[in-house]
């Protein structure tokens, strides 16, 4: 919903840290179409990434020379024939599954698979069924963090960068990103669920103690004006997976307790 729309696409349409494990055989015909930015990079995670031959325009994981196929929103159906998917991979929404997408797997084109990235769990669980799909082993998601110090005690806000002198979009609760809060044993400030925009004065009336302004690329300060004028301390998180939810949540979540417990 960013340059922010498209941020919130990549999060409503988006272990073992060693991931990247390559199988020394490849499976014969194998050829994924992915659909969702965490999605692909899971499976390039995994060690899979030279089996996908479609992509959407936001899966930056794999080489860029892959054909664009579509989104959650728009599909290229003859491009996706022409490539001959034996897997196509999509990203579960309120709105299901795309019916023509489940019209040509049930006519036998590919296989459809799809799953749900909105929170931590569902993330394990796209790491768990990925891997028993393609590597034919069942491997775990882990994310621990060390309860030290008063960090338990702080109310965080995490939101994205703002634009035109606008907040950017608030993580509440059932959310990747809040979800990593609640493990780290901090408050979340926003209790509602979901990704919210709110205004000034409501992340003002929230009180958190700390705002983490989280973005994919370096933050320029001209975006930070509105949210510095509430003067609550702000912590830029700079992450080149943060806004993507995928199996690299296991880096994320490392960088955001170092980057929390400084602060």
């Amino acid at each position: 919903m960013i340059r922010k729309l498209n941020v919130l696409s990549f999060i409503l349409c988006c272990c073992t840290v060693a991931c990247n494990n390559t199988s020394t055989e490849q499976p014969e015909g194998v050829r994924i179409v992915s659909l969702s930015p965490g999605i692909t990079a899971t499976v390039v995670d995994i060690g899979y990434g030279d089996f996908v031959v479609g992509r959407s325009s936001f899966c930056s994981a794999v080489d860029q020379d892959i054909p664009v196929v579509g989104d959650l929103l728009q599909v290229d159906y003859e491009r996706l024939l022409r490539l001959a998917p034996s897997d196509v991979f999509v990203q579960t929404t309120s709105a299901g599954k795309d019916s023509h997408l489940a019209t040509l797997a049930d006519d036998g084109h590919f296989v459809l698979h799809s799953w749900r990235v909105d929170r931590l769990s569902d993330i394990k669980l796209l790491y768990r069924e990925l891997s028993i799909l393609l590597d034919g082993q069942e491997k775990q998601l882990e994310i621990s963090f060390d309860q030290e110090g008063d960090q338990e005690s702080q109310t965080i806000l995490i939101m994205t960068t703002g634009s035109d002198g606008n907040p950017g979009l608030c993580f509440g609760r059932q959310t990747y990103l809040g979800d990593l809060l609640e493990l780290m044993g901090t408050q979340n400030a926003l209790q509602s669920d979901g990704w919210v925009m709110l205004s000034l004065e409501d992340i003002g009336k929230l009180q958190p103690e700390l705002i983490v302004v989280v973005s994919d690329s370096a933050i320029p300060e001209s975006s930070l004006v509105a949210i510095n004028s509430l003067q609550i301390p702000i912590a830029p998180f700079v992450h080149s997976d943060a806004l993507i939810p995928s199996s690299k949540i296991v880096d994320v979540a490392n960088a955001l307790q170092q980057l929390v417990s400084v602060e």
